[in-house]
């Protein structure tokens, strides 16, 4: 509930309301005096732009970029540096460059600013005022200064840098009452950077220098040192580099090593072929041994054994085994083949003795190799400190040529005559055509707005202070006389009004007055609520919508005489009607009440009763109306009647929702209708069909001496007044 809702129920005035048709009145009366003032804005304004110093700004753009390149450092720039980029932060850090003290006396030198007297407060003698706010110490004596010091103040105030957004572009623009000075302004500062940038390249490259030069005689110092240490051990070790840049000792292990090789497989070779050798002899196959077969003794014997055969087979043909030259040739034949077998032995044993000498040769190789072994290990330890020294130097050897390298480039770039910045000018400045200030048409606009907004405002002001401008409290509602209209206490809505002692019951004819709490509405008797039967739907949500004027909850009850449609039917046209302008809530406590239950889902039919049974809470009972904004809250699984806690669910719907409506059993059916009268500010009868009117003015009166504010009686029939389609109530 927002706090305009909680101002006392007796506070008829609103503060900070107008009545706009009486301000509006008021600037009428004084339209010559808002037209004056509004002319003097002008001439004012037409006035300075005229006679005030015009002012031009020279503008200067300068792109911030990496421009080393190939060119100027091909062994250090690849493309993928080329294109690395100046950050944001270092796009504010060149700006700040820009605005230093030290740029800025240069560019006053360049300027010749010293003694402008737009410039050097000392160029027109100070003036009066000057010198006595230097006599009073309010001010600087500028003759203490030096004359650049004395231009700066005035020179920062004419020049302002920025960064586009979103770019690396800076802007530099510079102010002055000369155009063309204030574009060489701009340009001077924008060469004046770059050649600044070039020069701390310059200077950057001179310390770099100098610090290399320190560190390269340190570490030519050490190489040499670190180198005559290591040849110093290999000589005291032994460990002399051969071939290869391999020590003696690890040469000749290798040397031992391979011919112990060779050895190994000359033994292997020679066995093999004597083994050979044997097998093919016990085979009878002496001549296909290679060896045995390209001597040319057995070449010749070869021969011979053939010759032989050949005559021993010619011979054979005629003669028999037993003749003496068979017999001689037989044994000429069998003494060749054993020469040929003799000189098989001969080979074999010749491979043996080869194989055994191979042998002796491996056996000594091997005891070679062991006693090597043992030098090489005893040497081990030494050749681990001389290549810790040998690695001292190399890595000294190397940092003295990196630094070496990178001295002769800092002395190239010392030396060089143009250093490329990090920067270059894309937009000169030109002597600007039209000043930036005063902007004669923007001024005169403001001005003149000004001084119109000011004096019409200085009048509605002084019609709100005298309190003339102050609007009603609250419309009254249709169809009731203003004169009747008067203020009533709100009271209690826990009990009914209290009855005045010594007073008779009223009667139809003569009620008492029925107060309406929570509004300004006039007092009106049973009687004549039941006189207004002809009243339509529109006059009553009107009459309902007023009494809420004042930021209250207004509680309105729907009941009929003896069926509950009517009442339900009245009570949903209200509600969606209400709900096009407030906050409004539909409550159902009659569970016959078919026409407000279809409102809620099927599957959400819990309602009230489940809420004060304490099975439900508020957010899950309440639902949204399909057509409209209204919110409805069922019945429930049972009736009402009976349980407690509906005070307080009333309570917290009224501090929630502007209206809330009630839709209660018919006064024949359930006496809940007076129970709940005395929280209703209105009490609307639904008629269905005709009534007469004794009976509707005995229920007007019961709900009134029950408790309830205004009672209203609507023809709830569907050819009455009060009953319309709900589609109309859609907004």
């Amino acid at each position: 509930m927002s706090e305009s809702r909680k101002l006392p129920p007796d506070e008829d005035d609103q503060s900070g309301s107008m009545d706009r048709t009486a301000i509006g009145r008021a600037l009428a009366r004084r339209k010559y005096w808002i037209i004056g003032s509004t002319l003097g804005a002008f001439l004012l304004g037409l006035a300075f732009v005229t006679f005030v110093k015009a002012r031009y700004t020279g503008e200067a753009k300068v792109l911030v970029e990496n421009q080393e390149g190939y060119f100027t450092r091909p062994d250090k720039v690849s493309a993928t540096d080329q294109n690395i980029a100046p950050d944001a932060e270092a796009v504010q850090s060149q700006v700040q460059l820009v605005q230093s003290r030290d740029l800025a006396r240069r560019a006053i030198k360049e300027l010749n600013l010293v003694g402008n007297r737009e410039f050097d407060p000392q160029a027109g003698g100070g003036g009066a005022l000057g010198r006595v706010l230097i006599l009073l110490g309010l001010a600087r004596d500028p003759t203490q200064a030096s004359p650049e010091d004395r231009v700066l103040d005035t020179f920062f105030e004419k020049l302002t840098v920025f960064s586009v957004v979103k770019t690396r572009v800076l802007q530099i623009e510079f102010s002055s009452n000369d155009p063309d000075l204030a574009a060489r302004g701009a340009n001077t500062i924008a060469d004046l950077y770059i050649d600044v940038q070039s020069k701390a390249k310059r200077d950057s490259a001179k310390q770099v220098a100098a610090s290399l030069s320190s560190l390269i005689s340190d570490l030519k110092t050490r190489l040499a040192a670190a180198e005559s240490k290591a040849q110093g051990f290999r000589l005291q070790s032994g460990l002399l580099v051969g071939a290869n840049n391999l020590t003696i000792t690890a040469q000749q292990l290798s040397d031992i090593n391979t011919q112990l090789t060779v050895a190994h497989t000359q033994q292997a070779d020679a066995q093999a072929k004597a083994k050979l050798i044997r097998d093919m002899v016990r085979q009878g196959r002496v001549g296909e041994v290679p060896d045995i077969a390209n001597s040319d003794l057995i070449k010749r014997v070869s021969e011979q054994r053939v010759t032989l055969r050949a005559q021993l087979a010619l011979e054979s043909r005629t003669l028999l085994p037993g003749h003496p030259r068979i017999k001689e040739l037989t044994a000429q034949v069998a003494d060749l083949e054993g020469a040929l077998r003799s000189a098989a032995d001969k080979a074999a044993r010749t491979l043996e003795n080869e194989a055994r000498i191979a042998g002796s040769r491996v056996e000594n190789l091997v005891a070679t190799l062991d006693s090597q072994k043992k030098v090489a290990g005893t040497a081990n330890a030494d050749d681990v400190t001389l290549r810790q020294f040998d690695s001292t130097a190399r890595l000294l050897k190397e940092q003295l040529e990196s630094n070496t390298a990178k001295f002769q480039e800092a002395v190239a770039r010392e030396n060089a005559i143009s250093t490329p910045a990090d920067a270059r000018v894309i937009s000169r400045a030109v002597a600007p055509p039209l000043p930036s200030f005063p902007k004669k048409a923007p001024i005169l606009a403001v001005a003149t707005l000004a001084g119109l907004v000011f004096s019409s405002g200085a009048v509605i002001a002084g019609e709100m202070l005298s309190g003339r401008a102050a609007a009603p409290s609250v419309p009254l509602p249709r169809d009731v006389p203003a004169s009747g209209a008067a203020p009533v206490l709100a009271r209690s809505r826990r009990e009914p009004p209290p009855e005045e002692p010594g007073t008779a019951e009223p009667v139809a004819d003569a009620p008492e007055p029925l107060p309406l709490r929570n509004a300004v509405m006039p007092s009106m008797a049973p009687g004549q609520a039941s006189r207004q039967q002809a009243q339509d739907s529109e006059d009553m949500v009107s009459t309902i919508a007023a009494a809420g004027a004042t930021g209250h909850a207004v509680v309105s009850m729907a009941v009929s005489l003896q069926t509950s449609a009517a009442a339900a039917s009245s009570a949903v046209d209200l509600a969606r009607a209400l709900s096009r302008q407030h906050r409004v809530i539909l409550v159902n406590l009659d569970p016959r009440a078919l026409e407000i239950e279809v409102l809620v889902p099927e599957a959400d039919r819990q309602g009230l009763a489940d809420l004060l049974a304490g099975h439900i809470s508020f957010a899950e009972v309440i639902h949204r109306d399909r057509l409209t904004r209204l919110h409805v809250l069922a019945c429930g699984n049972g009736s009402v009647s009976g349980l407690s806690g509906l005070d307080l669910v009333l309570d917290a719907l009224c501090e929630t929702y502007d209206h809330v409506v009630l839709a209660v059993p018919a006064l024949a059916e359930s006496n809940l209708a007076s129970h709940l009268a005395p929280y209703a500010d209105f009490a609307i009868i639904a008629i269905a069909s005709a009534m007469p009117d004794p009976v509707m003015q005995a229920a007007s009166a019961d709900l009134s001496k029950a408790g309830a504010g205004l009672v209203l009686i609507v023809d709830a029939s569907p050819a009455g007044s009060g009953r319309r389609d709900p589609s109309r109530d859609v907004a």
